[in-house]
């Protein structure tokens, strides 16, 4: 199996004096784009991955919340749920109006830590990656304008860069983009 470096090599030998004379051949700029590609995804792959555990982070605190609100109101019920209804029964002089009371409480509570446990479970919107999503859109861009042979009226401009110059530049931007995003 020829790797991709091992076939930009055979290609040099063979292109040895003709290449500078005639510039790059279709075949090494396709193998420079595709590896440009490839780290290029790389790259999106792990702002994907950072917003992801972001996300975690936030459904774990979630499922934290509830299932501390599932025991609290589980538990605060048993242990708690004689003592009260006798209390309010000896205050309301009768048996059903303190446990009725009893009743309510409790259910006040468990509303207010479910209420906690849904705002955590807001924040995850799994969905939605902000970060992905914009940086896949100035490649599009940039995609689009290295794609385009002319200027807006269909002429060359004499500002572009040449094809083969470009690359390091553009890695290198791309890179500390990702990790000022990352930080």
């Amino acid at each position: 199996m020829i790797t991709d470096g091992e076939q930009m090599a055979a290609d040099e030998v063979e292109n040895d004096g003709a290449g500078e004379a005639e510039g790059r051949s279709w075949g090494d700029r396709l193998a420079e784009t595709a590896a440009q590609a490839g780290d290029l995804l790389k790259t999106r792959l792990e702002i994907f991955r950072e917003e992801a555990a972001e996300k975690a982070v936030h459904a774990a605190r979630g499922a934290a919340g509830m299932a501390i609100a599932v025991g609290l109101a589980v538990g605060a019920l048993l242990l708690f749920a004689a003592f009260l209804a006798a209390v309010l029964a000896k205050l309301f002089g009768s048996v059903i109006l303190g446990i009725l009371g009893a009743f309510v409480l409790y259910t006040v509570l468990a509303a207010v830590f479910a209420w906690q446990g849904y705002k955590a479970f807001a924040l995850v919107r799994p969905g939605e990656f902000p970060a992905t999503r914009s940086e896949l859109l100035r490649d599009a861009e940039a995609i689009q304008d290295a794609l385009s042979l002319g200027g807006p009226d269909g002429a060359e401009p004499d500002d572009r860069t040449p094809p083969d110059s470009r690359g390091e530049g553009e890695v290198e931007d791309l890179e500390a983009r990702f990790r000022a995003g990352a930080e």
